[in-house]
């Protein structure tokens, strides 16, 4: 059963983890609040949920599914015939609508990052494994059939560097301020290419 089955027709659980983890973090935020605030029982929680972290993987999944298929809407034929680090600046700013139409799960997003240093950050990028993303190494291999990049530098080498670098952006600037992570990754964008794309 996936993470979203989990959560079907009961908005009350998905709205009241969201608040909680957004306001309290992973480490503070109580099961028992929740479930209180959802009115819901022990037992029922505990019959999809093993743990905590479970709930918690709930959310990010969920949230991922429901950003993919945003983008997937946004996103037009015309964007994708743009080099690639222009497609990369399209979609940050799709991004930001993404994060306008759903600030909940924006915030949410935020209260992840600041979860870098805590064990249940690290957990995440495994669960997740944010560095193989699939639509992306399309993207650069395409590019790279293009004749995109500088020759000196070898496909895997890009692939690596590239997702390494979304997958990290937090580690790197300051995403938790929502009126300037545009600005922030565009800055991460216009370094990559200054060092990968052919002069």
């Amino acid at each position: 059963m996936s993470f979203e089955k989990s959560f079907e027709n009961n908005n009350a659980l998905y709205n009241a983890a969201l608040n909680e983890f957004i306001d309290q973090g992973y480490e503070q935020a109580s099961i028992n609040k929740i479930l209180q605030t959802a009115n819901m029982s022990k037992g029922q929680f505990y019959y999809h949920f093993k743990n905590k972290e479970a709930l918690y993987f709930a959310l990010i999944e969920i949230s991922i599914t429901k950003k993919q298929a945003f983008m997937a809407g946004l996103i037009k034929p015309e964007d994708l015939q743009q080099d690639i680090f222009t497609i990369f600046q399209i979609l940050t700013r799709y991004g930001l609508e993404f994060a306008k139409t759903y600030p909940k799960i924006n915030q949410f997003a935020q209260s992840f990052v600041r979860e870098q240093g805590n064990a249940i950050y690290n957990k995440a990028l495994a669960q997740f494994n944010f560095e193989n993303n699939d639509a992306i190494t399309i993207m650069i291999e395409q590019a790279h059939e293009k004749g995109e990049f500088n020759d000196e530098f070898p496909l895997p080498f890009i692939k690596k560097t590239i997702t390494y670098l979304f997958a990290h952006a937090a580690d790197l600037i300051d995403l938790g301020d929502s009126t300037k992570w545009e600005v922030n990754l565009n800055y991460l964008i216009a370094f990559m290419k200054s060092g990968l794309a052919k002069e």
